[in-house]
């Protein structure tokens, strides 16, 4: 490819609207089927210093109000500060059944991102022996939670971040991705015991750029009162909304209108519903992606 081509591909990118915010732009993820399977072999891997944890856990808010517009933002109570979205949807449900406040779709979503090296990628084997950013939901987390510290002692105690104090085998993990009765599914995914030694130096792979804590950084988050005047907007409560230019107010519909308008460009229209999968991961990205993928 050219440099003109590159450079041609770079500013369609950034007239398109917001499309390089797919989760799979960012993150590692094992190409899919036509079906939706997937599958690949990495290896977690610790924090940039032994001091460092080797996964950041983020809470996020991702929804569209009765006003048509969206939240999607990250959550204050990530970095354990009070959040206006959750304590308002303390009150839903408070005042209505659990089913009517979850279809509302204000609660938080929960994701973890850590770094891993990719062992094995069939499908892209110029992905192997490199070190990337995963995020991945509760469903996996717990079976990394189970791994630690197994409750029968019958199952192996696993090193699952390969950190140099603990001398319990460094497993490699089978990351499988099915689809079942249509919602994606990792419950086939496993730990596995690997007697290969790991000869990549991954640590030198590490940066700034793969640096996990960036996430949970102060400056990704909005104040209380900037994402109290956003919910506001988005609920349409018309009395709490204070004199703002709605050009402003309106940049994170507009972003997510354009990836969506490109999208209607090629295909039918897909309708956006809160998940049901038996994952956590469904954030903001996740939103994007609903709106952007080719399944």
């Amino acid at each position: 490819m050219s440099a003109m081509d590159r450079l041609l591909n770079a500013v369609n990118k950034a007239k398109s609207g917001g499309q390089s915010e797919r989760e799979e732009d960012y993150f590692y993820y094992p190409a899919r089927d036509a079906a939706g399977n997937g599958s690949a072999v990495v290896r977690f891997l610790p924090g940039t210093t032994p001091d460092d944890m080797p996964f950041v856990k983020l809470y996020t808010h991702g929804f569209q109000g009765p006003s048509g517009k969206w939240l999607i933002d990250n959550c204050l109570t990530t970095i354990e500060k009070d959040c206006p979205v959750c304590a308002a949807n303390s009150q839903n449900y408070a005042t209505m059944t659990k089913e009517e406040a979850r279809k509302k779709g204000m609660n938080r979503k929960t994701s973890y991102i850590s770094r891993v090296l990719v062992v094995e990628d069939k499908k892209n084997p110029d992905n192997e022996g490199k070190v990337f950013l995963f995020k991945y939901g509760t469903k996996v987390f717990d079976k990394i939670a189970d791994a630690l510290n197994p409750v029968d002692e019958d199952d192996t105690k696993f090193n699952v971040f390969g950190l140099e104090d603990d001398k319990s085998p460094w497993p490699v993990f089978k990351y499988k991705i099915r689809k079942v009765d249509g919602q994606t599914n990792y419950d086939k995914s496993t730990f596995e015991k690997d007697d290969t030694d790991v000869d990549v130096n991954f640590k030198k792979q590490f940066t700034a750029d793969n640096d996990i804590n960036k996430f949970i950084a102060p400056e990704k988050f909005k104040s209380a009162e900037k994402l109290q005047e956003r919910l506001d907007f988005v609920l349409g409560n018309a009395a709490q909304i204070k004199a703002s230019k709605p050009k402003v107010e309106d940049d994170e519909d507009e972003e997510f209108e354009s990836v969506k308008t490109t999208k209607q460009d090629k295909t039918t229209t897909k309708r956006v519903e809160v998940s049901k999968s038996d994952d956590d991961d469904d954030d903001i990205l996740n939103l994007v992606k609903s709106l952007t993928n080719d399944e």
